[in-house]
């Protein structure tokens, strides 16, 4: 009779973060699920099915950030770095996820901070923006909301792209606000 060989149990951090990528996707399609009744109205109208098409392409574009923001973990920091090949800086991965997302926005910090609408910290989203005073200025940094009180950004050159606590005393002193990231077409419907 042989022996069984043991198979070594898997480890999801060796196999390259596919573990993490596929909780992600799995998770993501929660993340922006609600109530029906939230979003259901009470009687059809022309400016309603407006309100429906709003949320979904809303929800879709944080699920796009929220997985591409994941798939940048790992990868090196460089500043003034745009693209993973390279390296990112923070504003610059946050750059590149959102127009992987479909999102165009500027290249700094605090102009993204500018160029996208304020959440307030209780209606945080996965694929949202969360921007830090580290600097002893506002909008100093940046990085990708991704649930469980956990953001991914590019930190530093040991740390590259990474996931912080926002629980963490030096973040949470330091949180300046919460951006939704939209597209272009749900930002022109904002603008007075």
């Amino acid at each position: 009779m042989q022996n069984p060989k043991k198979v070594p149990p898997i480890d999801p951090v060796s196999r390259g973060g596919g573990f993490l990528l596929l909780l992600t996707l799995t998770l993501s399609g929660c993340a922006t699920m609600t109530s029906p009744a939230e979003h259901s109205p009470a009687s059809p109208s022309p400016g309603n099915a407006s309100s429906a098409y709003d949320h979904h392409a809303e929800a879709t574009t944080l699920d796009a950030v929220l997985v591409n923001a994941i798939a940048q973990i790992g990868k090196s920091y460089r500043w003034g770095g745009e693209n993973p090949r390279t390296g990112f800086d923070c504003s610059g991965l946050i750059q590149y996820v959102l127009g992987r997302a479909g999102v165009s926005i500027p290249r700094t910090s605090f102009a993204q901070a500018a160029a996208l609408p304020t959440v307030r910290v209780g209606r945080i989203r996965p694929g949202d923006l969360v921007f830090f005073n580290t600097m002893g200025q506002p909008f100093s940094h940046v990085g990708i909301y991704i649930g469980g009180d956990r953001f991914v950004s590019a930190l530093n050159r040991q740390q590259g792209v990474a996931v912080q606590s926002l629980r963490a005393p030096y973040w949470a002193q330091r949180l300046d606000g919460v951006r939704r990231p939209m597209p272009a077409e749900l930002l022109a419907m904002r603008t007075p």
